[in-house]
């Protein structure tokens, strides 16, 4: 497991949590020896004013005071030079942020001109594969049946076949694998509008780096029309029941956040809301949203599945988050209240759009593990996105919007959630399991962030609240959604 988090984004730029603690002991190393320097003010003055004579009480006096003149000279320079170096750090941190910013604004350009060109040559691989169609068939068929003598019979041999393609499952969570399915996600929609015959000027318009046209949600709102065709994303409407409510303290910390939100498991409640006074009188609320239960493509009772997934990438209308807008409607909450969204996985996605309708004041939004990189959201909300490295999910968000296309005040907190090589035999989800969130934010909590800080506090303080959770469901016709009951899913 690492220790260490990486931070990036944001109004203050930060590199990691180590060096921010670097940071934090070097002032408070300089304000140490100032006020050392200070104390050896009195031992300074012995030798002062001392009437001129030889005893050698008054030699080592003098001595005395002309060491500690030096020792608080050479304190003095120690504590300016720390000043002088944690100025340095912050600096470093600095430069490095552009540098980073400036390296995925480049990554995005050169994401459309491989992403066109690929859709180019679209029509040229069709046909060269429908030509060598045959041949594949028959060595495919050939393989088969010599792997079969070999394995004893085709069901063994399809079985160690299956183990064999899993064993190597674990390396998607190689960063490197999983920053490439971030860039080929970026790719996706300039591909397909160069395979429909636009020219490289207008794919570059009109995806996520140009005007947002088409780029990744009208992509995905291709993808998802392509699946109505054949019966599946296909959506319904949705209820709500309340299913518990309580008196429940402020969430102190980034921690508290994570711990509360509901469970991704079939027989749970999905959306929690808890309701505080602020301030000034008026209700502020803190609206929780689960993740991904039912990894079927075709939409059943469960809303949190893989038809609001892509429904919401797409900027749809999906179940999960007419689930939660209604949820939210039954604690109380209205258009122009104060609304802190947490999410996970798709519960974010869900509550990005929360933040982004405009139908609420959003002083922060938090998201663990989910797909948003390419979302704008007003700069007036502290944009807190928590992502693994080696987690595929928030990859699937392709390439975050650089400064220059409003991307800017994003604040993105990385951890890759193991040291050295890739567990032999992990899977791939691993890091994307909601614990593994948790972690990262315990240390999020640890880490001196003058910008998280910014962000806890905006959370309600002061008097107790009311808790209350809340369960959605589609009304169709279809069985009860059972795709990943029992634990983290998406």
């Amino acid at each position: 497991m690492s220790d260490d988090i990486t931070i990036s984004g944001g109004s203050t730029e930060v590199v990691s949590d180590a060096l921010l603690a670097a940071h934090a002991v070097l002032g408070s190393l300089s304000v140490t020896l100032d006020e050392l320097a200070h104390e050896l003010r009195p031992a300074l003055a012995l030798g002062a004013g001392l009437p001129p004579g030889t005893t050698l009480v008054s030699i080592a006096v003098q001595d005395a005071a002309r060491l500690t003149h030096v020792a608080a000279t050479d304190i003095r320079a120690a504590a300016s030079n720390s000043k002088r170096l944690a100025r340095a750090l912050l600096e470093a941190a600095d430069q490095y942020d552009d540098a980073d910013r400036n390296a995925d604004a480049r990554t995005a350009d050169l994401s459309t001109v491989v992403g066109w060109a690929f859709g180019r040559l679209a029509p040229l691989a069709a046909l060269a594969g429908m030509l060598a169609l045959p041949q594949l068939l028959v060595t495919l068929g050939a393989a088969f049946n010599i792997g079969s003598i070999v394995a004893g019979s085709p069901q063994s041999f399809l079985k160690n076949l299956g183990h064999a393609v899993g064993s190597k499952a674990s390396l998607l969570r190689d960063p490197r694998v999983v920053s490439a399915i971030r860039f080929a996600v970026s790719a996706a929609d300039d591909g397909m509008l160069s395979a429909a015959g636009a020219p490289l000027p207008f794919a570059a318009l009109a995806d996520d780096r140009g005007t947002r046209a088409f780029g990744l949600r009208g992509g995905t709102s291709f993808v998802v029309g392509a699946g109505r065709v054949v019966g599946a994303f296909k959506e319904a409407p949705v209820t709500v029941q309340r299913t518990s409510s309580g008196p429940v303290a402020p969430p102190s910390g980034f921690a508290d956040l994570a711990s509360r939100i509901p469970p991704s498991r079939s027989d749970s409640s999905q959306v929690r809301v808890e309701r505080y006074s602020g301030g000034d009188g008026k209700p502020a609320y803190v609206v929780y949203v689960g993740g991904t239960v039912d990894t079927s493509p075709v939409a059943g009772r469960e809303p949190f599945d893989i038809t609001s997934d892509l429904g919401g990438v797409a900027g749809l209308d999906p179940a999960s988050l007419r689930a939660t807008e209604q949820a939210m409607r039954e604690a109380g909450v209205r258009p122009g209240d104060t609304v802190i969204p947490v999410g996970y996985s798709q519960g974010g996605i869900v509550a990005t759009s929360i933040a982004t309708s405009g139908d609420y004041d959003i002083p922060a939004l938090v998201t663990f593990g989910s797909p948003t990189a390419g979302v704008d959201v007003a700069s007036s909300t502290v944009d807190v996105a928590v992502e693994h490295t080696d987690d595929l999910v928030p990859a699937l968000g392709g390439i975050p919007l650089a400064g220059d296309r409003g991307g800017g005040d994003r604040i993105v907190v990385t951890r890759q959630t193991y040291s050295g090589e890739v567990p032999a035999g992990s899977s791939p989800i691993d890091a994307h399991l909601m614990s593994e969130y948790a972690v990262t934010a315990q240390k999020m909590d640890a880490a001196q962030d003058p910008r998280l800080a910014a962000a806890l506090s905006t959370l309600p303080t002061g008097g107790s609240g009311q808790a209350e959770l809340f369960r959605g469901d589609r009304v169709t016709a279809r069985a009860p959604a059972g795709g990943g009951g029992g634990g983290d899913a998406w």
